[in-house]
């Protein structure tokens, strides 16, 4: 509490700054703010005045409670402190103000609460009083503890503990004691020591690949050497993709073993190699002076260390200076500046879940079962069947064998280096070319003539992605399937194939204003479409209704038999075609990988695999003849339906507003479906 009579202020402390809360009315000269409580913050600790305490003027002094909260930011701690005066222990309104201000700074949500000041209450008396006993009740349903402390003002006839510290973390307090002989007031100085250093970021132990210390000329005479006669004469195709598996990853782990690492912050993106370089004399010039058993820090030893330590700063500290400059600038776009900053976390809200947050076995049985419990069932019944009118096809679709090119083609379509569950990148597959694409060709051919899709092809690693910013249950991810790299070159392949016998030779097939993942449409033809009929009925004073129809877990909700009857019947596929198909899609498995964890594995009863290029496809060809039901325009985009029709506008509603539609819905079906197969 400071003295209303002294006008000059509190005693200046180096290196601190003080924030002071003066009482409404001060009795000094020629001012009218004088006294209050205030604290000392020491410099270059941001403090935030958040609550003071307000009283009318003509109040009872004896009746206030006065009091600063300050938040302070140290570390990664959140943090309050608290100053608090009671001028009277006997203040009737001690309790109602105290209970107050607690209310209020528990809505601050702070991880921290550091209360100290002079309550006038002896907590040290035998026989307590009223505001000792509401002061403890306060404390005990607000979870506070008084830090036990000596007697703080000791006069001629008494000794008593009024100056009193009070914290929610107890835990954290160090050292609490009253320290005598103050000669700022006639109350000893009472202080706590807390700990609020932030533990250091647990090791974590990553597994990782040098891909850039293979040396593709040797790979490739390795792959030359190896033997691959037992693939080509096994009939099984099972069997040949187990062995070609194998003979690759026998020779990834040779010229790129894998290796544990130990690193506390994965995301370091300004270190270069010249960085990586100066690190490693740095390293090595610490090691020589330690292993010397006459070393000082006056040898040569140590300040070739010292060298090397402060090239390494220096060489950091200007990595980063560019690294902020080139992705922080304040000329950049603000839709990129503000995809950086979310990109390093700084934009992100800290209150919002991630994948993390969840358990990746509840997130896979989501995924997998998640649209039963949706659609109120557990299995389709076996009698299921849908009429479907057998039509015209001009040619049947009948897979035909690939090429040495055309592998070569599609392989190098492959951009992601996503690794599924084969352990196999699609980088080291493309160092092996062009010697190991006569064995794709042969693998995928057998295949397609069997009707068989490898068991341990269908084998998903599913990465959980947000759908949005505000994550709060488990609808609101997004399953993407990594899928092994060389069935990516077989789905393609296949993906080329339908293409060609949709849009060639059978364009009719396909619904009229069906805009998703076809050749020749887009988003930007599916928005145009739309918006050409809003802007024509307009021209026609005419009114436009859209109903826009969003479908849950859609391509998780793809039943197979249905969709084979559908395939053979409405699109020409032949019944080998089908078998592949149907081949694909069954018995196929996904784990959940959440960062170096990974859910046990489960089945899948429907479904398309979500990442692979074949799903978006498959799907719309299964909700392709919905339009048929419709009674009014409609524009389809994979899972995303448009429908809306038009009126006169004397019958348009009192209120209604008639929007032109946007490009956002399609957009972001569009942007999913390349992260899907992009996603890392």
């Amino acid at each position: 509490m400071l003295r209303p009579s002294s006008p000059v202020g509190p005693i200046r402390v180096p290196a601190y700054n003080f924030i002071r809360h003066s009482l409404p009315i001060g009795n000094g000269n020629r001012t009218r703010s004088f006294g209050g409580v205030g604290l000392y913050v020491q410099k270059g600790i941001k403090a935030t005045p958040i609550l003071k305490s307000t009283h009318e003027p003509g109040e009872n002094r004896a009746n206030r409670l006065e009091f600063l909260a300050i938040q302070a930011k140290i570390n990664n701690y959140n943090i309050c402190v608290v100053v608090v005066y009671n001028p009277s222990g006997s203040n009737p309104l001690f309790a109602q103000c105290y209970e107050k201000l607690l209310v209020d700074l528990h809505e601050f949500d702070f991880d921290r609460i550091y209360l100290v000041g002079d309550y006038n209450i002896n907590v040290a008396a035998s026989r307590p009083c009223g505001n000792m006993m509401a002061l403890n009740r306060i404390h005990s349903f607000f979870n506070l503890s008084l830090l036990p402390t000596t007697a703080t003002r000791i006069t001629e006839q008494s000794a008593t503990t009024i100056d009193l510290l009070v914290t929610d973390s107890p835990s954290s307090i160090c050292k609490s004691n009253t320290h005598y002989g103050s000669a700022v007031s006639d109350h000893e100085v009472v202080y706590l020591i807390a700990d609020v250093r932030v533990p250091r970021t647990a090791l974590q132990a990553i597994r990782i690949r040098n891909m850039r210390s293979i040396n593709t000329v040797r790979l490739q005479a390795d792959f030359q050497a190896t033997d691959l006669r037992e693939i080509y004469d096994t009939a099984d195709v099972n069997r040949k993709v187990e062995l070609a598996t194998a003979k690759l990853q026998s020779l990834l782990e040779a010229h790129a073993p894998s290796r544990i690492i130990q690193v506390r912050d994965k995301r370091t993106p300004w270190i270069t190699r010249d960085i990586e370089e100066a690190i490693t004399v740095r390293d090595l010039a610490y090691t020589l002076y330690v292993r010397n058993p006459n070393r000082s820090r006056n040898s040569p030893q140590w300040q070739e260390y010292v060298q090397n330590r402060d090239r390494v700063k220096s060489l950091i500290f200007n990595a980063k200076k560019q690294y902020a400059d080139r992705n922080f600038a304040h000329d950049l776009p603000a839709k990129q500046l503000w995809n950086n900053l979310k990109r390093e976390g700084i934009h992100t809200n800290s209150k919002n879940k991630s994948p993390n947050d969840f358990d990746g076995d509840q997130l896979n049985q989501f995924f997998t079962e998640g649209h039963l419990l949706l659609q109120n069932r557990r299995n389709i019944p076996p009698s299921t069947h849908i009429e479907t009118q057998r039509i015209v096809i001009q040619q049947e679709l009948l897979f035909r064998p690939t090429s040495v090119i055309e592998v070569a083609k599609k392989m190098s379509e492959i951009s992601s280096n996503a690794i599924g569950s084969d352990d196999l990148p699609i980088s080291f597959v493309k160092m092996l070319s062009p010697f190991i694409l006569p064995l794709l060709k042969h693998i995928f051919n057998a295949i397609i003539a069997c009707k068989v899709f490898p068991s341990s092809w269908k084998k998903a690693v599913v990465t959980p992605i947000p759908k949005s910013n505000n994550i709060t249950t488990l609808k609101d991810f997004r399953p993407i399937s990594v899928l092994p790299a060389i069935s990516k070159i077989l789905e393609k392949i296949l993906l080329t194939q339908i293409a060609d016998h949709l849009d060639i030779y059978n364009p009719h097939l396909i619904a009229e204003h069906q805009s998703g993942f076809r050749r020749g449409y887009s988003t930007t033809t599916a928005l145009a479409e739309i918006t050409h009929n809003i802007y024509s009925n307009l021209d026609k004073h005419r009114c436009t209704v859209m109903v826009l129809v969003d479908l849950s877990l859609a391509f998780n909700c793809v039943n197979h038999q249905i969709l084979q009857q559908k395939l053979n019947h409405e699109f020409g596929f032949s019944a080998a075609a089908c078998d592949l198909i149907s081949s694909f899609l069954d018995q196929r498995s996904q784990v959940v990988k959440l960062g170096e964890s990974t859910s046990p594995e489960r089945q899948l009863l429907d479904g398309t695999p979500q990442g692979s290029c074949l799903s978006a496809l498959l799907f719309s060809l299964y909700i392709n003849s919905l339009p048929s039901v419709l009674k009014c325009r409609y524009q389809l985009y994979a899972d995303d339906l448009q429908i809306y029709t038009s009126g006169l506008v004397g019958d348009k509603r009192p209120g209604q507003v008639i929007c032109p539609p946007t490009s956002l819905n399609f957009q972001r079906k569009e942007r999913a479906h390349k992260r899907g197969n992009d996603v890392e």
